[in-house]
């Protein structure tokens, strides 16, 4: 073989991996699996306009407007191993459905960010740090720190009643999924209004009850983040310790 013959690579599409970089995928294929996870639920009223403006125009909002947080810690993933996460939705309507337009989300870890947004299109950032922890007032208090000592947003519950896994409505998270041309063109290579089911299952503890429970919850946040949306009027609060499967979504629409 003489030095200058052409030659090409090996490897082939039937020897990719399931993501980038195709010769080491950053994660595997799902579903993937948390375990230990807590979390705090929070659901208010909030600003009919700030919701309107990140609203994508195929969905339908709900009247009053009405959004919610959801501020956790995965103490065990095969997603991204531990990692804090907190996301905001707006309840909305599409085709008969009820969803939860996931329109902001934060993460702490590499991972955790980048199997959100390339599965399923979720717009997620890297924060600080993301902090569940149970005060000497015995409220549970979560804190979303965007940069070192930038807390943008702080939400607190006090576990009073103890419920029951059934009282767990299921909801569907809606999120855009944008992915750019690589010419720099204004429309994008890849557009799709998705959902995917994330459901968990709140731990029993060794008396057999449900680890939920609800109480009167709080809930501050700044306006220099994404997960800014005007807290009117705490509706609900809860706080959970779950196990949960996270699987493959479907597509909504195809712009």
């Amino acid at each position: 073989m003489s030095d200058n013959e052409s030659k090409f690579g090996r490897l082939s599409p039937d020897h990719w991996g399931s993501t980038m970089p195709a010769q080491n995928p950053s994660y595997r294929k799902g579903p993937w699996y948390y375990r230990d996870t807590e979390a705090i639920m929070i659901t208010y009223l909030t600003d009919e306009d700030a919701a309107l403006d990140v609203l994508p125009s195929d969905l339908e909002l709900v009247q009053p407007a009405t959004a919610f947080m959801v501020l956790e810690f995965n103490h065990f993933s095969t997603s991204g191993g531990p990692y804090g996460e907190v996301y905001t939705g707006i309840l909305c309507m599409f085709e008969g459905q009820m969803y939860g337009y996931t329109n902001a989300v934060y993460v702490t870890t590499e991972n955790a960010l980048v199997a959100g947004r390339e599965v399923w299109g979720f717009g997620k950032k890297l924060a600080h740090r993301i902090e569940l922890r149970q005060l000497g007032t015995g409220e549970i208090e979560g804190v979303v720190e965007l940069h070192e000592g930038n807390v943008v947003a702080r939400a607190t519950v006090l576990p009073h009643e103890n419920l029951a896994a059934s009282v767990m409505e299921d909801l569907p998270l809606a999120v855009l999924k944008v992915i750019p041309d690589v010419t720099g063109a204004d429309k994008p290579a890849l557009a799709q209004l998705n959902s995917v089911l994330f459901k968990g299952v709140p731990h029993k503890g060794p008396d057999g009850k449900d680890e939920l429970y609800s109480g009167p919850g709080s809930l501050e946040v700044s306006k220099n983040s994404d997960i800014n949306l005007p807290v009117l009027q705490v509706v609900d609060a809860k706080y959970l310790r779950m196990t949960a499967d996270l699987p493959y979504g479907k597509i909504l629409k195809t712009y």
